[in-house]
């Protein structure tokens, strides 16, 4: 461990450098069941089945998530060394002092705001004698945002990569010692994928190293595919097994919290079941029936385990819409949300003469409705009787603001037996919605009013339609699509927002367009024009400014897609990406590979660079800004094996987010100089031995499932493969 003195110089070095002045702040731990979601740090993220999530600023998040992950703490540039950092992405539209406030409302609600350290693409390369610096850097990070611990979310090659596995429970440990001595719990959690979790698994070291110190555990169950458990009677259950789902989250929440069939033991109360907000949001993995959710914690709690919570990949999923533009609406957190909230407290077994409560429970209350906190509470003690008169309570509920809020019961019998109970309640409200807010096709000079047929309803305020506020304009005098924004606000200060289309087409439905941008004609804010295959709006005056090249903050700004695309004149030099130097195969030496990847851009493109496999779980991610020039982008990961994966090279243009040259190439992994031979039907193979094939490498599962490695029926290559082999 690190002497304090030391802690200390090198924080206030970090400060002092920065000149950033703070103050210490409470940090908040959730007293109950908890609902965590991920924050995306960017805009516009795009879906595995091709929707779109938005950007959210964190006092639009529903507030049954009563722990938010902001993502990502990360090394932005190697070139500034190796301690990962945190940086809010400007096209969030917060202020630092905003995301401040935001973050600090959140507390005052009872809700958490981690810092999630990693995510899919992050480059983290810790080495021995970086603890210091690194737990300095959260520190500070925390006292300046306000953030209330850190959640390891390392995938792939950062797991193991240098020294990783010790320096950063080690300095995790330094800063939750740190908060301590201030009377603080600095949450410390941590999102493993599952498979990571085995007895030896890479996440092992970092459960070790912070044992005692972790607060929960929220594996990621989704993106592994056929990876799963063996269960006697049943089977091999698969992550991605959708008839099999109760029976995949029951059996492997019971091997992880006894720590049985092969994995490292996480005690019930620390292990947070994760899942994806829906399809787009992970490759497998969405539980597409809640109800065996339900029925497997429910099982779990009937054998005295019950489990702490769930997580979700992201609450900018759960809020944002599919590839047809049907939103999602919140769908998970109004569907978890309320199941985790409600959870009954644990039985109490009144120890002997000490008194004991009755109907201590958990409990919803409505957004401005009346709440007594000793309704349907009772004391009882086995000599005194009757001591409901002599309850106290600690703590306060403010219905008017939606969070959670803990409340301590306490009763003292006439021998001084103290017994102390806490149960949380939640004031929830529902968010509004719109009804009749659908893409609408409009005649040429037609009359068209935004408002027409709309409306808004809350569960709690009821009709909202006269506060609904529309941003944006359609202008019927012209042809094209047109995007209207529609927002409206209840008493408890939740806002929705959803976007609408408007076309308008030309009275003889020919495409007709009289609004062409014109290099010589001046055009001033709020006026719009078509140019390429979208409509663009001027924020102020202009002449000669190209739509398209005046960058992000520039003057023009996208309105939505033309509807004559096909029959404008092109835009010069579309950007475009053009790929070269990819191979169809490549071998992995001591299971890492290492290739690059040249592309050649006519533009500013954002060019993005992943490689992952047939189940979808992603081994390397790159990204990074290509201007008109030829560059080698690196394709990188430690953590692979032999077999068939997908390259996919494709570009997003800066300012519009538009997608460019989207490439995909099938690529062969192989291992140099595999020193297993290669599997052959019918021979007689024992438990542990390990064949070849196609590539990839396979290892024969223990007695009784071993007398079916040598049967042609269970090959590697057939539909049974994963009764008798574990892939390696």
């Amino acid at each position: 461990m690190f002497a304090k003195s030391k802690l200390a110089a090198v924080i206030g070095v970090a400060f002092s450098a920065l000149s950033i002045q703070v103050q210490a702040a409470p940090i908040v731990n959730p007293q109950a069941g908890v609902v965590v979601g991920y924050w995306h740090n960017w805009c516009d993220g795009a879906g595995y089945k091709g929707g779109v999530a938005p950007c959210v600023e964190l006092a639009e998040v529903h507030p049954m998530y009563n722990v938010v992950n902001v993502s990502f703490m990360k090394v932005f540039n190697t070139a500034d060394g190796r301690i990962p950092t945190f940086k809010l992405d400007p096209t969030i539209g917060l202020s630092e002092a905003e995301f401040i406030a935001q973050i600090a409302e959140l507390n005052q609600q009872g809700r958490s705001v981690l810092l999630a350290l990693g995510g899919a693409d992050a480059h983290i390369e810790m080495q021995t004698g970086d603890e210091d610096a690194f737990a300095a850097e959260i520190i500070r990070l925390t006292d300046l945002y306000g953030f209330d611990g850190l959640d390891i979310d390392l995938e792939q090659a950062a797991i193991t990569a240098a020294d990783n596995q010790t320096v950063i429970p080690a300095a995790l440990r330094i800063v939750k010692d740190h908060y301590r001595t201030e009377g603080k719990n600095f949450l410390i959690t941590m999102a493993p994928e599952f498979p990571y979790l085995t007895s030896n698994g890479h996440y092992v070291p970092y459960l070790r190293g912070l044992e005692g110190y972790y607060d929960w555990v929220n594996p990621q169950f989704y993106n592994q595919g056929g990876d799963g458990l063996w269960i006697d009677g049943v089977g091999w259950i698969a992550q991605n097994n959708d008839n099999l789902k109760e029976e995949f989250v029951y059996y492997i929440s019971d091997s992880l919290i006894n720590g049985t069939r092969g994995y490292y033991k996480i005690p019930h109360d620390k292990l947070v079941f994760g899942i994806p907000t829906n399809n787009d949001a992970a490759a497998t993995g969405f539980v597409s029936q809640p109800q065996a959710l339900f029925n497997a914690f429910d099982a779990l709690k009937a054998q005295s385990q019950p489990l702490r919570g769930v997580m979700t990949w992201s609450v900018n999923w759960d809020m944002g819409q599919s590839a047809s533009g049907q939103q999602y609406d919140e769908s998970f957190i109004k569907t978890y949300g309320p199941y985790i909230h409600s959870q009954e407290l644990p039985p109490v077994v009144p120890e002997d003469g000490k008194p004991f409560f009755t109907g201590l429970t958990n409990a919803r209350v409505k957004h401005n409705s009346s709440f007594d906190p000793l309704l349907g509470v009772e004391a009882h003690d086995a000599e005194d009787g009757d001591l409901t008169s002599k309850i106290s309570v600690e703590g306060y509920v403010d219905s008017s603001r939606l969070g959670l809020y803990p409340l301590t019961y306490s009763v003292l019998d006439s021998d001084d037996n103290l017994t102390e109970q806490v149960r949380t309640i939640e004031v929830y409200s529902e968010k509004p919605v719109f009804v009749g807010v659908e893409a609408v096709t409009v005649q040429q000079f037609s009359d068209f009013d935004a408002l027409a047929g709309v409306t808004a309803f809350d569960a709690e305020d009821g009709d909202l339609t006269s506060s609904i506020v529309v941003e944006g304009e359609v202008d019927t005098q012209k042809v094209g699509k047109y995007a209207l924004t529609y927002q409206v606000t209840d008493s408890a200060k939740q806002t929705t927002r959803i976007n609408r289309a408007v076309t308008v087409v030309a009275e003889n439905g020919e495409c007709e367009v009289d609004n062409l941008w014109s290099a010589t004609q001046v055009y001033t804010g709020g006026e719009q024009v078509t140019h390429g295959d979208k409509i663009w709006q001027a924020g102020w005056w202009t002449r000669s400014e190209e739509p398209g090249k005046t960058g992000e903050w520039g003057v023009w700004k996208v309105k939505g897609d033309s509807e004559c695309e096909d029959l404008l004149p092109p835009v010069p030099g579309k950007p475009s990406i053009t790929v070269s130097g990819v191979s169809s195969e490549y071998i992995i030496n001591d299971g890492a590979i290492a290739f690059n990847v040249n592309v050649q851009t006519n533009a500013e493109i954002l060019v993005h660079v992943k490689l992952y496999n047939s189940e979808g779980l992603t081994y390397s991610y790159h990204s990074e800004i290509v201007d008109n020039v030829s560059k080698t982008i690196p394709v990188e990961s430690y953590n692979v094996v032999a077999g068939s994966y997908q390259l996919h090279v494709y570009g997003t243009v800066k300012d519009s987010h538009e997608l460019v040259s989207e490439q995909q190439f099938a690529v062969q992994l192989v291992e140099s100089n595999s020193e297993y031979p290669e599997y052959v039907p019918g021979h007689n193979y024992a438990a542990g031995d390990i064949v070849s094939f196609d590539g990839g490498l396979y290892q024969c599962k223990p007695w009784p499932y071993s007398g079916w490695c040598s049967n042609a029926a269970y090959a590697p290559s057939g539909q049974y493969w994963q009764d008798a082999w574990t892939k390696q």
